[in-house]
């Protein structure tokens, strides 16, 4: 069982997200709209979360700077970008995001991608 961060700008993928993580066992430590709020909790906790899941296209802060300031922070930290800016995918693997998914993505997809994020 891991904890795993989400941070989506729409709640119907963050709901989405959530039913299919906790079917597979693991547990949601937080939930986030924008890369801004994110970030400050993720400073702020002591126990980082197993894999964080990240958007792109995001109110205030974009994903690939959420990412990147994460990474800053957290060099081993597992991430999931998981957007349908096919654009990016390019600069975060750069940055040190090993895992990226188009959206949109089927549930055996998300379920995968997850799987070898924790793996690795």
């Amino acid at each position: 069982m891991s904890g795993i961060m989400i941070v989506d700008d729409e709640s119907t993928i963050q709901q989405l997200l959530s039913i299919i993580l906790e079917d597979m066992g693991h547990d949601i430590v937080a939930q986030f709209m924008n890369g801004e709020l994110a970030l400050k909790e993720y400073r702020e906790m002591e126990e980082k979360p197993d894999l964080v899941i990240i958007d792109h296209r995001m109110p205030i802060m974009p994903g690939t700077v959420l990412a990147e300031r994460i990474l800053e922070m957290a060099s081993d930290q597992k991430i999931l970008f998981l957007t349908a800016d096919e654009s990016v995918r390019d600069s975060v693997r750069e940055m040190g995001v090993k895992h990226f998914l188009e959206k949109p993505a089927d549930i055996e997809s998300i379920r995968q991608s997850v799987e070898e994020a924790l793996e690795k």
